[in-house]
């Protein structure tokens, strides 16, 4: 279709052919392939230039302005891929939308304006094939079965933390047994029943505390251990000025959990602008996150 608008427009298939940029004999071909196709004769041939037929000059009316709203579609879609602008929707959990939007916000937006943002918080990982997200934000591994295109941009470390009044009614555990004793606040993995795996260098414990509370949330578990509740996980991006304060004191300081991979996943290696320039800000800005 666009072939013969164009040899229409220019009036000889010598000069199509160096616009076109391909020789002069294949778009010949690809012209008279096409009219055996549909079976009728767009063009009259001579030896100096082409006319169109009647049905030619119908047919090139027909499609010039489907010529030209695919020109606008494909001027629109280059702007996308090589312009970061429009609106980016990415899914991610509350935790790393607040740390995100504390830590790295602002440098963001001041490095892209022209991207308008749509951040949807949950905890759950959406299916990117259908649902309207160019990209999701994950805590632990990808499933197996995922088709998603996972890069993995951190990792999260997290410790144990308790308030300095909780320790005075309580005596700090020594070792990670003795947590079965004391008050646990723990945030949910993929497995419920997987509790806590504790490291110290190669050593390694598994604790299944009786959590008093379980949240998805850690500025809850972070309120609650300041309030003297229990002892609770946080990362240390979470804990770092309250410990410095004084206001928590790392519970077991030998000993860590397992660390978790951070991930940012699309459907697609081929990403817009406003999407590609994102993940490569993440890889460049949160490795590794802690």
């Amino acid at each position: 279709m666009a072939l013969f608008a164009e040899i229409a427009k220019a009036g000889t298939f010598t000069k199509a052919a160096e616009i076109l940029g391909m020789p002069t004999s294949t778009l010949s071909r690809r012209i008279s392939d096409f009219e055996d196709s549909i079976g009728v004769r767009l063009l009259h041939r001579t030896t100096r230039r082409i006319t169109l037929t009647e049905v030619g000059a119908r047919y090139l009316q027909q499609i010039d302005e489907l010529i030209q709203q695919a020109h606008a579609i494909n001027e629109e879609l280059d702007s996308e891929m090589s312009s970061p602008a429009g609106p980016l929707r990415v899914s991610m959990p509350a935790d790393f939308g607040a740390y995100f939007a504390d830590a790295h916000f602002r440098e963001f937006h001041a490095t892209y304006p022209d991207i308008r943002f749509e951040f949807f918080m949950t905890s759950v990982l959406p299916d990117l094939m259908v649902e309207p997200y160019d990209a999701s934000i994950l805590l632990g591994d990808p499933p197996a079965e995922s088709r998603l295109i996972a890069r993995r941009v951190g990792t999260v470390r997290q410790n144990l933390y308790a308030s300095p009044a909780y320790l005075e009614r309580h005596p700090a555990p020594t070792t990670p047994s003795q947590l079965a004793d004391h008050q646990c606040l723990l945030m949910p993995g993929a497995d419920p029943d997987e509790g806590w795996m504790l490291r110290n260098g190669a050593e390694t414990a598994r604790i299944q505390p009786r959590p008093l509370l379980s949240a998805n949330s850690q500025p809850v578990l972070k309120q609650l251990v300041v309030e003297g509740v229990g002892i609770g996980q946080l990362s240390r991006t979470f804990a770092a000025a309250l410990a410095d304060a004084g206001k928590i004191v790392r519970v077991l300081p030998d000993w860590e959990l397992q660390p978790r991979a951070l991930y940012v996943l699309t459907a697609t290696r081929l990403l817009p602008a406003r999407v590609r320039v994102f993940v490569e800000f993440l890889l460049e800005k949160i490795r590794p996150l802690d």
